[in-house]
């Protein structure tokens, strides 16, 4: 059975502006449950060759697994703000009752990186 216990807010993408940048819908409240969490900052190799000078980024990488009601907006590539961050929904699946009807959607999550306010 699931039991929301978060606010988040989802912000369905609409297609693309003129300079091919990702346009985002008005802001939709929804209850959620965060079911895991996993926030890395791992290195990351920059050059194509493995010179002497090692040179290397450090990239944020998220595991982020979010179940939502089954009335939700959400869509693949939706923006959701949970408690703090800022995620980009990757994946939407369906799990169902033992009766067979819908009860809510799990959906896979990464960390969105856009430094832009939306």
């Amino acid at each position: 059975m699931f039991r929301p216990n978060l606010d988040c807010v989802v912000r369905q993408k609409n297609g693309s502006d003129v300079y091919g940048m990702p346009a985002y819908g008005s802001r939709k409240k929804e209850r959620c449950a965060v079911v895991k969490k996993v926030l890395r900052n791992n290195k990351t190799s920059v050059r194509a060759d493995s010179s002497a000078s090692r040179g290397n980024a450090r990239e944020l990488e998220a595991d982020v697994l979010i179940l939502i009601g089954a009335n939700t907006t959400a869509q693949i590539d939706a923006i959701l703000d949970v408690a703090g961050d800022r995620f980009r929904v990757m994946s939407k699946h369906g799990r169902y009752s033992i009766a067979g009807k819908l009860d809510h959607y799990e959906l896979g999550c990464t960390y969105f990186s856009d430094l832009e306010d939306m």
